[in-house]
């Protein structure tokens, strides 16, 4: 019972004292939270005061808390001071002066006026509230209806293109080799440093003798004259130069387009309608504006030598009936410096493929027919002609030794004459009545090829076309992987050095033919080629004759996938004299070594069995009797040993029987 009464005590002490524990650990917690409370309340009344007292005084006003940016032309950036991000209310004094440039970019010069205005003033807008402030070299755009800080407060832009024009005298001299400089008015508002860079820009002019003007290209190799226009201080300057072949002349240089070069803002007041407030300001668009409309007189070297003769418009599709006359001309820019000093026709007689011999003429100039020559009164259909032309210098011009000279935009040769320079065959025409529609060649058909031969065989062509083909063959020829060629045609067989006389073996010979279009027909990089009745591939050759226009293909040298190998030839054999017969190596019979299990005896004897079936043929030499020999040898010692072997195996097998 004692020690009940002690147990129930002492549990009753240890419970009393968990809980008044407890409850002091409670208390400790409630007090010092009370305390935070009381120290959150202390120093959050100062704030709150503070907040109160702000409010007021704005309440009893309509403006509104702003720092507008206000950016003003270059020039007039240290004329005010700006204001801290943090200040007061906004006053009608004017914020600090800004100028910002935007990249460049290129306007036609008639377009800006009426584009300017309005396209621009679109790009000011903005929903940047008045915290978001800008940095101080940076330029808010804004927009007549945006809003700043949520409160109705609207900026108010003017936008004012500003040019500077860009103009050259309207006549101009460059010397070859020289430079003309030139330059610019000063640009308002000055040019940006950072876009000096972006305003420079080089361009390159080709003399165009028929147009009589300078036309811009891209690359510098084709040009005679290079501008460059680039920023010196606060104006722009051009420097043309004379650096191509041109021999001189005049020619009109134009250029009209705006370059967008900047813009500045400038802040010009505030305004106040009711519980709104309108800030002003105005932006400047600078530009660079070319109106360069200039006669550019292009002076060569004295006594340089010319590089280049043209002579256009020479007629050359006379049908039957029409009679010659002089029509070759020669660019303006050339006109003091050669002419032309006569034309000439030759009707040619083509009776001789290998050399055309002129039998009758006409010349431009009456002083030039051979005494007694018979005259072309009018070209006659299926005749062929030929056209020359005579130049003659003027002052003191000389030809290059290098010069090129060109005849409807072809290259022709020409001869040095006593005063000028002879185009012989500079052109030629077959007369023929005009083709009202050309058509186009599907199918090439070709028969009766040889296409394949023996070693030793000789080339033969015995190729032709159906009656009324449109293609006409006008040789056909081989090609071997060797090099070597052969040709039907003698005109063009006889050069050949790696000449085909007769085919070898081990070479691969490719077939190919060569055809023209009967007139009024062309061939298609899709014509076919059916050769013996079975199409065929082929590759055109580069000699082939395509116009470069309309892409019509008259000519066709053909590399077709015809090809062949020869053989070589059997050596003869002597009928007195055995065939000689494959030798039987005794390596190729499978080796029998004394520790060969029984498992190999039917090998063994299979082999044996042919070998004896061989060996019992017609007669043969001496050394194929030899080899029979050795290996009925090696056969029978084989089987002996097999022999053996089987014997020793049935005496074991008694033994364990006896056992």
């Amino acid at each position: 019972m004692n020690v009940s009464h002690f147990d129930k005590q002492a549990q009753r002490e240890s419970t009393c004292s968990l809980v008044h524990g407890t409850w002091r650990c409670v208390g400790a917690k409630i007090a010092c939270a009370g305390a935070c409370a009381l120290m959150v309340g202390q120093l959050l009344l100062p704030s709150v005061v503070l907040a109160t007292e702000c409010a007021d005084p704005a309440a009893g006003t309509d403006e509104v808390a702003a720092a507008p940016v206000t950016p003003t032309v270059a020039e007039d950036a240290a004329a005010t001071t700006a204001p801290a991000a943090s200040t007061a209310p906004a006053t009608d004094a004017a914020p600090a002066a800004q100028a910002t440039v935007e990249p460049q970019q290129t306007i036609p010069a008639d377009a800006v006026n009426e584009s300017s205005g309005a396209a621009l003033a679109g790009q000011n807008a903005s929903g940047d509230d008045n915290a978001a402030m800008p940095a101080s070299n940076a330029i808010m755009p804004c927009g007549v209806t945006d809003v700043v800080g949520g409160s109705d407060v609207r900026v108010n832009t003017t936008v004012v293109p500003r040019y500077t024009d860009c103009a050259l005298p309207s006549n101009v001299t460059l010397e070859k080799g020289q430079s003309y400089t030139y330059d610019f008015p000063d640009v308002e508002g000055g040019i940006p440093e950072t876009l000096a860079s972006e305003v420079v820009e080089v361009k390159y002019y080709r003399a165009d003798a028929a147009s009589g003007t300078l036309v811009e290209v891209q690359d510098a190799s084709m040009s005679d004259v290079t501008a460059r226009f680039e920023p010196v201080g606060n104006h722009m300057r051009l420097t043309l130069t004379f650096t191509g072949g041109a021999a001189g002349g005049s020619y009109r240089l134009t250029r009209n387009e705006a370059l967008y070069i900047g813009t500045a803002l400038e802040y010009t007041g505030t305004d106040y309608e009711g519980s709104s407030t309108i800030l002003n300001e105005t932006r400047y668009d600078y530009y660079l504006r070319y109106v360069i409309n200039s006669e550019i007189t292009l002076v060569a070297s004295e006594n340089e030598a010319l590089h280049n003769l043209d002579v256009n418009d020479v007629k050359t599709d006379y049908a039957p009936g029409e009679a010659p006359r002089a029509t070759a001309t020669i660019p303006v820019a050339d006109a003091d410096k050669y002419e032309i000093a006569y034309e000439c026709w030759e009707e040619m007689d083509g009776s001789d493929p290998a050399e055309l011999t002129p039998v009758a003429f006409w010349y431009s100039d009456p002083a030039k027919y051979p005494t007694g020559a018979r005259r072309i009164e009018h070209f006659e259909e299926g005749k062929f002609y030929m056209y020359s032309v005579e130049l003659r210098l003027k002052g003191d011009n000389t030809v290059a030794d290098d010069c090129m000279m060109y005849v409807n935009g072809r290259w022709a040769h020409h001869i040095k004459t006593v005063n000028g320079v002879f185009a012989p065959n500079a052109d030629n025409m077959l007369c023929e009545q005009p083709i009202d529609e050309w058509r186009a060649i599907d199918v090439i058909e070709i028969n009766g090829a040889t296409t394949t031969f023996k070693a030793g065989d000789r080339p033969v062509f015995t190729a032709n076309v159906p009656t009324g083909s449109n293609s006409l063959p006008q040789c056909e020829f081989w090609t071997g992987s060797d090099g070597s060629e052969v040709n039907s045609v003698d005109f063009w067989d006889q050069n050949i050095t790696n000449h085909i006389d007769v085919f070898k073996p081990g070479v691969t010979y490719r077939y190919g033919i060569y055809l023209k279009s009967a007139r009024g027909f062309y061939f298609t990089p899709d014509t076919k080629l059916v050769i013996n009745g079975q199409e065929c591939g082929y590759q055109m050759g580069e000699a082939s004759v395509v116009d470069p226009e309309s892409g019509c293909i008259f000519t066709l040298w053909l590399n077709t996938d015809l090809t062949f190998t020869p053989e070589a030839t059997p050596a003869p054999v002597d009928p007195e004299k055995p065939a000689p017969q494959p030798e039987v190596k005794p390596e190729s019979k499978p080796e029998v070594k004394p520790e060969t299990k029984p498992a190999a005896k039917p090998v063994t004897t299979t082999t044996t069995a042919k070998t004896v079936e061989k060996t019992t043929q017609a007669k043969k030499g001496d050394a194929v009797l030899a080899t029979t020999g050795d290996t009925t040898a090696m056969t029978v010692a084989a089987l002996g040993i097999a022999g053996a072997t089987v014997a020793a195996a049935g005496l074991a097998a008694t033994k364990r029987r006896k056992h």
